[in-house]
């Protein structure tokens, strides 16, 4: 018995609605991701081991890079005692100051930093580091 063979077409498989969710899933994660900018200065900070987790949110921050003008809340300053001045004058005290200090930093210059904050009244000073496991 002789059978007759059927002629089949070629499978072909659509990618078209594949590359389509693809291409959504990725503007997807792009538009949802969120990058995480502590600081725009590039500060080396120094590690340490020990401490404990700041959590709270302060409202003043002063950074102290290797070099160059000290930034505080994020805006380069020349006088930092006139600078806290004026900004203990517009806003009210802060709880908390964290000095964020590049481990390649003066150490004078910390110095004059911590001098013009306990100049300023603020005694609740803290620095912040890496951890460092």
């Amino acid at each position: 018995m002789k059978f007759q063979r059927r002629s089949s077409e070629p499978v072909s498989l659509n990618l078209t609605p594949l590359i389509d969710v693809v291409f959504l899933l990725l503007i997807f994660f792009m538009v949802s991701t969120t990058f995480d900018q502590s600081s725009e200065l590039d500060l080396q900070l120094p590690e340490a081991v020990n401490g404990q987790s700041s959590d709270q949110a302060t409202s003043l921050k002063v950074e102290v890079p290797e070099s160059g003008p000290i930034y505080l809340n994020g805006e380069a300053v020349e006088d930092l005692a006139q600078s806290l001045e004026r900004f203990l004058e517009a806003e009210t005290v802060p709880e908390r100051v964290v000095v964020i200090a590049d481990e390649r930093a003066r150490h004078g210059q910390v110095t004059q930093v911590l001098d013009a904050l306990a100049g300023a009244g603020l005694s609740q000073v803290s620095f912040q580091t890496r951890y460092a496991p």
